[in-house]
C-alpha cells in the first residue's frame, strides 16, 4: 500500500495541482494526506481515477508510526 502523499509526489504533482484536479482545496488535500480527515466515497473515487490505482493500493489510515499525538503507555 502507498500513501496518498507518495502517490501525488510520484505522479509529479504539487499539492495545489492535485487539489485542483480533484476539485478540492489544497488544505483539504493536505488534511487527507496527513490523516487529519478522511475523504468521502465520491472523493476517493476521484483520487483513484486521478492516480489510476485501486482502493486496496492506497492507505487512507495512518500506520502506527504516523498516528499523531499517540502516547505510549508504560
Amino acid at each position: 500500500m502507498i500513501s496518498l502523499k507518495a502517490l501525488r509526489t510520484n505522479s509529479g504533482l504539487t499539492l495545489d495541482e492535485a487539489a485542483k484536479k480533484l476539485g478540492i482545496s489544497k488544505y483539504t488535500l493536505y488534511n487527507y494526506e496527513h490523516f487529519k480527515t478522511q475523504p468521502s466515497k465520491e472523493k476517493i473515487d476521484k483520487i483513484l481515477e486521478l492516480y489510476g490505482v485501486g482502493y486496496d493500493d492506497i492507505r487512507f489510515l495512518p500506520n502506527e508510526k504516523e498516528k499523531p499525538d499517540q502516547k505510549i503507555k508504560e
